[in-house]
Formats: structure tokens, C-alpha cells, sequence
């Protein structure tokens, strides 16, 4: 009779061995991770040859999941930084702009300006701009009750026939559904218009009540924002706490469509000789079109950043610039997209086979690690404050930890930040 072995005894042996697998798996797992994270791989690399700091470089709790498939979920408060008031121009800068240029393969930085600029691309790249134009987009009326002052900042045309477009209105708490505004033209001629909804976006849904046909109608508004500005420099319509700032007056020098609420920043560092220089060394140049909204410069609310809506945007790309990007891509050269909109119009019309291809419609497209590019693989922005919609899309394309310690070295250099400071070029 053979002896009779404790069952027991061989369960715990099978456990252990299941215990060992599930080790070795994790350790491969942890591993796979290391090596998918780009922003890690900074740790050991050497910037402006010396070693980064470690301490530039905070741990995150959650840095690395077991999981194979989930990567760190980053918060809008990982975003947050202080920047001196004193690196915040209010004007537009008169001065030569500063250039940053972060490389990501050798994850170095340089110290440049806008004339070298040129150089970092060569005969066969593509630089793709953003061809929009702001249109005037204020308006200051009064109310028809009892004649108290009010801005309408128009935002986006609904619907033509009716002549209803999407405003923001101040002050926003007297201005309900219902109530009747009236501007006054250059022959005192009343132009009225009804608040029809309210938006999501704290605005207002107005109609103008016009007979006119629309290209005329439209010709008049800019007339008038144009009459209105006269007004305000001889002291009138001043009672506003915070007033709407206009800067119609901004535009690249390449802007040609009209249809947005805010100037291509990015596009102000591009003067006519840096332009031409390109075009000298056979650099290509395309143009698409994305009307800038309001809703991408302000700051993102909600703590996850996944829960953010963009507020759609209309964009436009033709052939002719899809010919220029797709041979680029082909021949592996620079597709180098000058600001954040004209990447996201880019990323917005991407073919199965990761081309190119012509569209115009609506696009509401938020981009946030750990976003895959597929068009452009480079970029020429600007610095941009805290919790921006701006700073999620950066970290996708640098790197978070890479973008982090940029915006350090920036500080401490005295970049300027926001819309009229100095620019950044990611290679």
C-alpha cells in the first residue's frame, strides 16, 4: 500500500507556485510600464548638459498601476503653477521675441530668439498656420427698461436666416430671457435685439430683429463695434468692472478668414521676413482654418480632466494643404504646427492609414496624455497659465515631466508667459 499524501501539503505547494507567477508577472508588468511612460525617461538624461534634478521631478502617489493598461490619471490640479506678476505683459511686446527650444529625443533645451527660428528646419518640412481672422466682436448697447449700460461680446453665429448668435453678456445677472437690448448705429438708428435661451457657458442666445440680407447685416455689426470703440476712448460706456478687452486690432499677417473671437497668438511671432526666409529654403507652407472660441483660453473647472467639454470650434482644410502635410509625413520630414488650434484642426481630420485629409465641420477635441499624434511632430506655442485647456495637450506631446521642468527653467530665465509673451519650439 503506498502512503497517503496530505492533500493539504499539495494545495499549499500549488498556492506558492501561483504566488511566484503572479510575482514574476507583476515585476514584468512594472517593467513594460517603465519603459511606455515617456516622462520617466528624462530621470538619468542630461539637459543643457547637466544632470536634471531629482527634486524637479515629484513623485506622484500612483506613479506606476500593475495594470498593463492603465496608465497614471493626471488631475487639473497637477497643473497648477505660480507664475510672477512681473513675467505677465499686458502689451503687445515692441522688443525681438525669446525662443525656447525643447528637443524631446535628447530631452535638451536651448535659449534662442525668433530669428533662429529658420534653422531648425530644412527643404522638404512643412509649416502649417492657422489662417483665421478675428472679426469685431463687441458691442456696447443699453438696455431697453431702463437704459442701463451693457457689453454683448459676440461669440459665434447660430443660425443666419434668423440672425441669432451665441454672446456673452455683462453684467450677466441683469440680462434674462426676454429683455430687449438696443444699439445705436452712426445715424442713431436703433438696432434691437431680443434674448431668446441662455448657454451652458454662462452666455445668452440673442436675435436680431433686421430685415437686411446677412452679408449686409454683417457689414453693419462691424461698422458699429468700429463707431463703439470711438466712444469708449471719449469716456463713454466706462461703468464695467471688468470689461470685455478687444483686440480685433491683433491679427497675423497672414489672416484671412473671418469667423474668431480671439487673435492666433502663436501666429504674432511670425513677421514677413521670418516668412519669406522659409519660402527661400523650399519650406512649405500650408494654411487651415480653425475659428479660435473663447473657451480655449480659460481654465479648466472640473478636478478630472477627462469630465472637460471644449465648446466646438469650426475648422476648414483643404486639398492643397493636405497635399503639402502628406508629402512631408511621407518623407519623413517636420510638419511644424504653429499654435495649439492648428494641431487640434490637424488631429481632427486624421484618415484611418494616419494622413491627412481635406474636412470642414465642427470639432469640440480635447487632448490629454497620453494622446497618440498622428500629423504634426512639431510645435511653436506659447507659455500659457495654470490649468489651462492648453497644458493638458503639451503634456501629451512633451512629456509631463519634461513640460515641468521647461516651465521651471523658463521661470527662473524670466521668459515672458501668456498671450504677448515669448514663444517655446518643441522639435
Amino acid at each position: 500500500m503506498k502512503k497517503s499524501i496530505c492533500k493539504q501539503r499539495i494545495c499549499k505547494k500549488r498556492i506558492c507556485q501561483q504566488r511566484i507567477c503572479q510575482k514574476r508577472i507583476c515585476q514584468q508588468r512594472i517593467c513594460q510600464k517603465r519603459n511606455n511612460f515617456v516622462g520617466r525617461k528624462v530621470k538619468g538624461k542630461k539637459v543643457n548638459n547637466k544632470k536634471i534634478n531629482k527634486k524637479a521631478f515629484p513623485k506622484k502617489k500612483d506613479s506606476y498601476n500593475i495594470s498593463k493598461y492603465i496608465l497614471i490619471n493626471f488631475k487639473n490640479s497637477d497643473f497648477n503653477f505660480k507664475v510672477p506678476k512681473q513675467l505677465i505683459p499686458t502689451n503687445p511686446r515692441l522688443n525681438l521675441t525669446r525662443l525656447m527650444v525643447l528637443n524631446r529625443r535628447n530631452m535638451t533645451i536651448q535659449h534662442k530668439d525668433m530669428n533662429d527660428f529658420n534653422s531648425y528646419f530644412v527643404t522638404g518640412d512643412t509649416l502649417v498656420l492657422n489662417n483665421t481672422k478675428m472679426y469685431k466682436s463687441i458691442l456696447y448697447g443699453k438696455k431697453e427698461k431702463n437704459g442701463s449700460d451693457l457689453q454683448v461680446y459676440l461669440l459665434r453665429e447660430i443660425n443666419p436666416n434668423e440672425k441669432s448668435w451665441e454672446v456673452l453678456v455683462q453684467p450677466a445677472r441683469k440680462i434674462r430671457i426676454g429683455n430687449r437690448l438696443f444699439f445705436l448705429d452712426e445715424n442713431n438708428e436703433k438696432l434691437i435685439a431680443v434674448v431668446h435661451d441662455n448657454t451652458i457657458s454662462k452666455g445668452r442666445i440673442i436675435k436680431f430683429h433686421c430685415d437686411l440680407p446677412n452679408k449686409i447685416f454683417k457689414n453693419k455689426i462691424k461698422n458699429l463695434g468700429k463707431i463703439q470703440s470711438g466712444l469708449i476712448k471719449s469716456g463713454l460706456y466706462t461703468s464695467f468692472k471688468k470689461p470685455f478687452i478687444d483686440f480685433s486690432n491683433l491679427q497675423t499677417i497672414y489672416a484671412k478668414n473671418e469667423g474668431s473671437t480671439s487673435p492666433h497668438f502663436p501666429g504674432l511671432h511670425l513677421s514677413k521676413y521670418i516668412l519669406k526666409k522659409l519660402e527661400f529654403y523650399g519650406i512649405n507652407i500650408s494654411y487651415v482654418t480653425l475659428h479660435i472660441g473663447h473657451d480655449t483660453y480659460e481654465k479648466i473647472i472640473v478636478e478630472d480632466i477627462q469630465k472637460h467639454k471644449m465648446q466646438e470650434e469650426y475648422f476648414k482644410i483643404t486639398q492643397k494643404a493636405c497635399n503639402f502635410i502628406n508629402s512631408s509625413i511621407k518623407s519623413q520630414n517636420k510638419v511644424c504646427a504653429i499654435g495649439t488650434s492648428t494641431l487640434r484642426a490637424l488631429e481632427s481630420s486624421v484618415s484611418p492609414s494616419n494622413t491627412l485629409i481635406p474636412n470642414k465641420k465642427w470639432t469640440n477635441k480635447f487632448i490629454y496624455p497620453y494622446y497618440k499624434f498622428h500629423i504634426a511632430n512639431s510645435l511653436l506655442t506659447n507659455f500659457h497659465p495654470p490649468k489651462s485647456t492648453v497644458l493638458p495637450l503639451l503634456a501629451a506631446f512633451v512629456g509631463y515631466d519634461f513640460l515641468k521642468y521647461a516651465y521651471d527653467i523658463a521661470i527662473k530665465n524670466k521668459y515672458q508667459f501668456y498671450n504677448f509673451g515669448d514663444a517655446m519650439l518643441i522639435l
